[in-house]
């Protein structure tokens, strides 16, 4: 049975690709495989924790009524509240 096999070839002027690219190069070269095979699970791990997270904040969210008074923007002629109470002090 033949083994599956993939090649990782890098695009030099792409920031993320050159970032992985160096991280991979300090790996010792016995250690490479395990590596990319780590961060595959890393990653995939990552996605289902972001997307179960999503999942119970948006059920919580449902639940929870919020109800906020929304402070009306001041209009242009308006008089400041200290030029009231300065008029109010005299």
């Amino acid at each position: 049975m033949k083994r599956p096999q993939y090649v990782f070839r890098p695009n030099l002027s792409d920031p993320q690709h050159r970032r992985a690219w160096v991280l991979l190069q300090q790996m010792p070269s016995a250690r490479r495989k395990e590596f990319l095979v780590q961060s595959i699970l890393a990653a995939e791990q990552t996605d289902r924790l972001e997307k179960s997270i999503r999942k119970v904040v948006r059920e919580e969210l449902q639940a929870v009524n919020i109800t906020g008074v929304v402070p009306s923007p001041l209009s242009e002629n308006a008089i400041p509240d200290s030029a009231l109470d300065f008029l109010n002090s005299l």
